[in-house]
């Protein structure tokens, strides 16, 4: 197998610069794709990777597409560069990457599955942001027609590269903050397992959101309506599925 570390990046080098060092500690290649941060920080973050001591790509999109539109282009770079497996890590600093070496040796486990971070939250999370994520999760559930989604929106991932650029060519998910959950969804509609590991994720008091209110509110509840009625035409297959699964005998 071979790994790599890829991190969407908007306007987040104060927080990035704190998270490089224990990426750099796993020795992994690094796929950094910016996607049209304001010059300035843009400018700081190539300078910051400049002294990155590891393999590291740079890619910037020339106008603002969304986090997932980030991760995307991540994905194809980390195929063409012959990495098998790509371990997707916001640059805002949540995710606790000292589990990185547990999202490796979960992959090599199950190659042909997401292996998916499901949070254990510390106290600066804020309510609001806490309960929202069942209202997610719950969707999800009722989209895939399975429970097997646990987290939604974490997006400490482990991602098997070919089998999501095949899936990504058949699609056309949610390009912002909607990309996390809809990927997962999708997945389970072509078949692939998922794993999880709890995962410690914190929200830094100097954090920044780029989350906005109106826009991304209505962007989630269209990628609700695509994803209900995108189930509801694979409902067949969906439920063969379930039935095929139910009537297989347990493995010893």
């Amino acid at each position: 197998m071979l790994n790599c570390l890829i991190v969407p990046h908007y306007d987040h080098v104060k927080q990035f610069k704190i998270l490089l060092p224990g990426l750099a500690a796993h020795a992994l290649p690094l796929i950094v794709v910016d996607d049209a941060s304001p010059g300035g920080s843009f400018d700081a973050l190539q300078q910051l990777l400049e002294g990155y001591s590891g393999d590291v790509t740079l890619i910037r999109h020339d106008v603002n597409l969304g986090k997932g539109a980030a991760v995307i282009t991540a994905l194809r770079a980390a195929q063409a560069a012959g990495h098998t497996h790509a371990l997707q890590v916001d640059a805002d600093g949540q995710h606790d990457v000292s589990s990185i070496g547990r999202f490796c040796e979960a992959s090599e486990q199950y190659p042909e599955r997401i292996i998916c971070g499901e949070p254990v939250f510390t106290r600066d999370v804020s309510k609001l942001r806490y309960y929202a994520r069942y209202i997610t999760l719950s969707f999800s559930w009722l989209e895939s027609l399975s429970m097997e989604i646990r987290d939604a929106m974490c997006g400490f991932r482990m991602y098997p590269v070919d089998t999501m650029v095949h899936i990504l060519s058949r699609s056309t998910p949610g390009l912002r903050m909607t990309f996390d959950p809809e990927i997962l969804v999708r997945a389970i509609w072509n078949g692939v397992g998922l794993h999880f590991i709890p995962v410690e994720v914190r929200y830094p008091q100097s954090g920044k959101s780029h989350f906005r209110y109106f826009r991304d509110n209505i962007e989630i509840s269209w990628m609700h309506t695509r994803l209900i009625t995108g189930m509801l035409l694979r409902l067949p297959v969906l439920l063969k599925r379930k039935l095929s699964a139910r009537n297989r005998p347990a493995a010893k």
